[in-house]
């Protein structure tokens, strides 16, 4: 009896592994977000004698490239990316060696337009495959070219993909995005995030959102952000002292400490199809001898966090 019971017990063991996952399937990642400044943005700082003239973009690209290889995330949006922003970055960051990076890029501006500038993503192509790439505006029409409640210079928007995690098969939805700073656009800014991620994310992925939002508390936009989504920030479980993600065209070095310089944000919503876990936040201040001076590489600093989705 005793040999049949563990016969029976040997084959329900044996059975039972046959259903069980294979591994965990928890995917760990660093994720950021890093306004370049652009090349015409720069130049027009210059021109205003805001910022010195060791602050172009053909002097600052190399740094830029290396602190971003440095930092080393997995997936980072870039903001105020031009033409030649992402061809440096592209063959920059690939002669660093770093060449299993790529980039996805999408002018904000219509055709025609005298501007071209727009968001982009750096993603790790070996660890992650793009699909169902869009792109958004910040408008009361997000799916049509267009600008709406004021904002009439600039066109703001937002780029949106279903992210493949290749090595476990899991999926999440990702949104970049650079934020309006006019007062009207902002307060209703927050609600084209959400519903982007309510209207063209139909499986209910978990999302990441992460980009410069030019947000700060006092705002509307913090307020009704997070009736969606929670701020990496206030979820991490450790951060770095910094603040501040902005120290500006003067470089200010008090703005690290101050949250109203906390514009470039990371904000995460977890489904029943995927948890998050944020381990740590911070802000990098690494600066570069550029032009014969030390500079930070950008006026904004690159923000990111290490995560799991479980």
């Amino acid at each position: 009896m005793k040999r049949i019971f563990l016969l029976c017990f040997t084959l329900v063991v044996a059975l039972s592994g046959v259903s069980a996952p294979k591994g965990d399937k928890s995917i760990k990642m660093r994720v950021g977000t890093y306004n370049l400044w652009s090349d015409g943005a720069r130049q027009w700082k210059i021109n205003r004698n805001e910022a010195p003239a060791t602050r172009t973009w053909e002097l600052s690209k190399e740094a830029v490239a290396d602190v971003v290889v440095k930092v080393g995330c997995d997936l980072m949006a870039f903001q105020e990316v031009t033409f030649v922003c992402r061809d440096d970055m592209r063959e920059l960051i690939a002669k660093s060696g770093a060449k299993h990076y790529k980039i996805w890029w999408m002018n904000s501006y219509p055709k025609g337009h005298k501007t071209v500038v727009g968001n982009s993503l750096l993603y790790n192509s070996k660890l992650f495959k793009l699909s169902n790439k869009r792109i958004f505006y910040i408008s009361p029409t997000p799916t049509v070219v267009s600008t709406g409640w004021g904002e009439h210079r600039h066109y703001r928007t937002a780029l949106a993909a279903t992210v493949l995690h290749k090595p476990t098969g899991r999926r999440f939805f990702l949104v970049c995005t650079h934020g309006p700073l006019n007062r009207e656009a902002s307060s209703h800014y927050a609600d084209v995030l959400i519903q982007i991620d309510k209207e063209f994310n139909p499986e209910k992925l978990p999302t990441i959102v992460m980009g410069d939002m030019n947000a700060w508390p006092g705002q509307p936009f913090l307020d009704m952000i997070k009736t969606h989504f929670k701020d990496c920030y206030e979820e991490a479980a450790v951060r770095g002292p910094e603040i501040g993600t902005y120290a500006s065209s003067k470089e200010l070095e008090t703005h690290f400490a101050a949250p109203r310089r906390r514009i470039d944000h990371i904000y995460i919503h977890s489904t029943d199809k995927g948890v998050f876990e944020v381990h740590s936040y911070k802000v990098n201040r690494d600066k570069y001898p550029i032009g014969g001076k030390m500079h930070y590489p950008s006026d904004h600093n690159p923000v990111y966090v290490d995560m799991t989705l479980k």
